[in-house]
């Protein structure tokens, strides 16, 4: 159901427009006052308001009013104007402007072809059939000789925030987004939202750099969705179109990856796709043929980095991180190797050998006396299968380990977007005993609504929001936002990347149940863990007594 927020004077006109929308599936609320119609667009944020020209609102000052809410950007605003005000109404942001002649029929038209129009625009029809439209958009315009670029604007984690706020809101936000945009672009450019972003078809005489530095600047400023501010993280990939033979889809598929370099790189600006590009598509197949005899000839290892109560400064557990070491020494990035491992399904082999190698670690260090929890990352790859369940079990088994002593790390934005599919799976492991970690919590995807009910043990705070700490009063407000969250759901909190003594001595204060980080310790073989762990129980004021200090 559609919601419009109609304003104007009570008389012939505005009862004509409430007996039209009355035949519609609209739900309307009325007012007759320009400040309380601004108060009500904010709590409600209607897909469109209906404007009625009236001495109580005026309708040029209450557009300008409309649009300098940022929480209001996506709304559709129809104006009955009652002067020749159209050129005026339509430079302030009204969608459309109505004469004053205009019939209560025309103005349910107008506001209902809007709204249709946006939803057609945005969300109508599959991912599939919003990339076809963008390829057709691209190919139009490259056979009218007009392209010159074609550019990826790429939201980090935009389909899991879909999956936060739901359906309706991500509706909204995406309406907002392209509401936002849309306008920067200049004259024969355009733009389709697709499930991560959007995809920008440059004109021959678009100032290319300039247009793209305005769209990234806009679609970084918060955005309101549900009542909620939201900024979002954007990259930007660009591919240069003009005298290119390239057909739609690789275009496309070549600006994406240049945005997913610029978001791994931490780019600010767009990021231009070249060769070397393709030549590390290339290879990924050979990570892949490499990574099958990796798994066969052991040449994975782990590393742990050990976890410590910030209340007593006391070590508690470790976390597992994979290294692959190629024959010749050559060190492979797991930021390379994961991703490849997710596409090929090798990551099934290679997560079931973490798991039974830090289980078996764990057991291992119990015989010197040092008693451990130990944390492994697993995917929701790995968690779909639906031998999973057994496969950890399998690792405890072998290895003698106690379930409550592992724990299973699964990142925020994968969880929400499958978490119904993995709820049967996370119900398991608490019964068998093991324990869930939202991993890179506080990315502002998660809220209380989303977490409720799901069966985890504790989050950990994104090293994006540790970093700049004790910070300004926003980055503050953040991580204590977060921390208030996770011990009104019963949870422990665990900051990540603690590498200052100021980062650990505010943490503490706000009350953090854990930390890791290089100021606790770098990640460790297993052989040397003991040590690691004797040494930090001998000096941890390095890392618990600074706090005094500040």
């Amino acid at each position: 159901m559609s919601r419009v927020l109609l304003v104007g004077d009570a008389g012939n006109r505005r009862e004509s427009a409430l007996r039209a929308f009355a035949d519609t599936s609209t739900h309307v609320t009325v007012t007759d006052d320009a400040a309380d119609a601004l108060r009500l667009a904010q709590g409600t944020v209607p897909d469109a308001i209906a404007v009625i020209d009236s001495p109580a609102c005026e309708a040029l000052a209450f557009t300008q009013r409309v649009r300098a809410e940022h929480a209001l950007h996506s709304c559709m605003l129809v104006v009955v104007a009652l002067r020749d005000r159209h050129t005026a109404l339509l430079a302030a942001g009204a969608d459309q402007a109505l004469g004053a002649g205009a019939t209560a029929d025309e103005l349910l038209q107008a506001v209902a072809g809007r709204i249709a129009r946006r939803r057609q625009l945005l969300e109508v029809g599959s991912a599939d059939a919003r990339r076809r439209t963008a390829e057709q958009m691209v190919e139009r315009m490259a056979t009218a000789g007009r392209l010159q670029a074609v550019m990826a604007l790429r939201v980090d984690r935009l389909d899991a925030l879909a999956a936060a706020v739901g359906a309706d809101n991500a509706l909204l936000l995406r309406s907002e987004l392209r509401t936002r945009l849309a306008p920067l672009l200049p004259k024969g450019c355009e733009i389709i939202m697709l499930d991560e972003g959007a995809v920008v078809a440059l004109d021959a005489h678009a100032a290319a750099a300039d247009v793209a530095a305005a769209l990234m600047h806009h679609a970084r400023m918060a955005l309101h969705v549900d009542g909620r501010e939201l900024r979002l993280r954007v990259h930007a990939g660009m591919v240069a179109m003009s005298g290119s033979a390239l057909d739609a889809a690789t275009a496309i598929r070549r600006a994406e990856v240049a945005a997913r370099e610029a978001r791994d790189q931490s780019l600010n600006e767009p990021h231009n796709w070249n060769d070397e590009m393709g030549l590390r598509v290339l290879g990924d197949l050979e990570i892949a043929t490499a990574m099958r005899r990796a798994v066969e000839q052991a040449e994975f290892r782990l590393v742990f980095q050990p976890q410590v109560r910030m209340d007593r400064g006391e070590p508690f557990g470790v976390e597992a991180f994979i290294r692959w070491n190629m024959p010749g020494g050559v060190s492979v990035p797991p930021n390379r190797f994961v991703a490849v491992a997710e596409e090929t399904g090798l990551i099934d082999d290679i997560g079931a050998w973490s798991l039974r190698e830090a289980c078996r670690s764990a057991t291992g260090w119990d015989r010197q006396g040092l008693r451990l929890r130990v944390s492994v990352n697993v995917s929701p790859r790995q968690m779909l299968n639906e031998h999973f369940i057994d496969t950890v079990r399998q690792a405890l088994s072998e290895s003698g380990l106690a379930a409550d002593r592992l724990s299973l790390e699964v990142g925020e934005s994968a969880l929400l977007r499958e978490a119904k599919g993995l709820h049967a799976t996370l119900e398991s492991l608490r019964t068998i005993g093991v324990g869930v970690c939202l991993d890179d919590f506080g990315a502002g995807l998660a809220t209380l609504a989303s977490l409720r009910g799901l069966p985890i043990s504790e989050i950990k705070i994104d090293r994006s929001f540790v970093r700049p700490l004790p910070g300004t009063p926003e980055d503050r407000m953040a991580v204590q936002t977060v921390i208030g969250l996770a011990h009104q759901l019963g949870l422990r909190a665990i900051a990540v990347g603690v590498e200052h003594a100021t980062q650990w001595a505010w943490l503490k204060e706000q009350g953090c149940d854990a930390a890791q980080g290089w100021l606790i310790g770098k990640p460790v073989e297993a052989e040397g863990l003991v040590e690691t762990i004797a040494a930090l129980r001998r000096g941890r004021g390095h890392f618990v007594e600074p706090a005094a200090q500040v």
